[in-house]
């Protein structure tokens, strides 16, 4: 019987708002630092640039849901990157949140239980759209299966162009130092689509190496290795950080990037066939 993955961040942030509070972004009312939290949506990067377009005199402080759009989580590490403010951490920063905003600013706290994780599905569409190139996933010179593939692509042509514009803005950030990019490559990415089967109730499995787990979450000896100095900065378990990110604690890992990875499956989790709900 195979395990099945539910919730929302599972896909590390892309069933996108979803019953999910809106971003706040601004300064804090009665002095209150100046701020990013909630749901990041469509358009919030330009609100951050226009927002905060003189230099902030305290630091910024960023907590973003899990579903938040991760293009515009993308836009905002840029803006970030150029102007580089002092940012506290709040909540949680995961998937395209790590990736962008948590190495382009100046990272001087991490509040209590904020869950800080990169992610294996970010780009998953991304990838999938390469295998459906590659004729991976629908059978070609069949004229049912070059319907199918055709109907796949057009249902889900916006979902598929943010991916690809998310995988081509994530080569602009400020890359990760070496052994956290191999570790990431090797232990995190890279999860392909088995099967699946779209329309009004679609499914799709998802495979991956037994090494494979779908989050890493940073122990301090972590963070130094991604070139982060917060010296208070306490790391979640991985029973906490699968409560926020609704999926098992079996498919998350927490630590410091690996060199070499051990003999035992990093992650116990399933491997070979992972169940998904349908992306939007």
């Amino acid at each position: 019987m195979r395990k099945t993955v539910t919730g929302l961040a599972a896909w590390g942030l892309l069933l996108w708002g979803l019953g999910a509070q809106a971003a706040s972004i601004g300064p804090g009312p009665f002095g209150l630092a100046p701020h990013i939290a909630g749901t990041v949506t469509l358009g919030d990067a330009a609100k951050v640039a226009a927002e905060f377009a003189t230099p902030l005199r305290r630091p910024l402080s960023v907590s973003i849901d899990p579903r938040s759009h991760p293009l515009e989580l993308m836009k905002i590490g840029l803006w970030m990157r150029e102007r580089q403010p002092e940012l506290e951490l709040r909540g949680s920063c995961v998937g395209a949140c790590a990736k962008s905003l948590l190495m382009s600013g100046r990272v001087k706290r991490i509040g209590a239980g904020t869950v800080i994780a990169f992610g294996g599905m970010t780009e998953m569409m991304a990838r999938r759209k390469d295998q459906i190139d590659a004729g991976e996933l629908f059978l070609q010179g069949d004229e049912l299966g070059e319907a199918s593939r055709a109907s796949y692509l057009r249902q889900h042509e916006a979902a598929i162009e943010s991916s690809l514009a998310v995988r081509a803005l994530a080569t602009q950030q400020l890359p990760l130092p070496p052994v956290a990019k191999t570790f990431v490559e090797v232990a995190i990415e890279g999860w392909k689509t088995r099967r699946m089967s779209f329309g009004v109730d679609s499914r799709y499995i998802v495979a991956a190496e037994r090494h494979r787990c779908m989050w890493w979450v940073q122990d301090a000896a972590g963070l130094k290795q991604l070139g982060l100095d917060v010296p208070d900065y306490q790391p979640v378990s991985a029973a906490e950080a699968a409560e926020l990110l609704k999926l098992s604690a079996n498919y998350i890992y927490v630590g410091p990037a690996l060199a070499v990875l051990p003999e035992q499956s990093l992650c116990p989790g399933d491997k070979k066939g992972v169940r998904f709900p349908d992306l939007p």
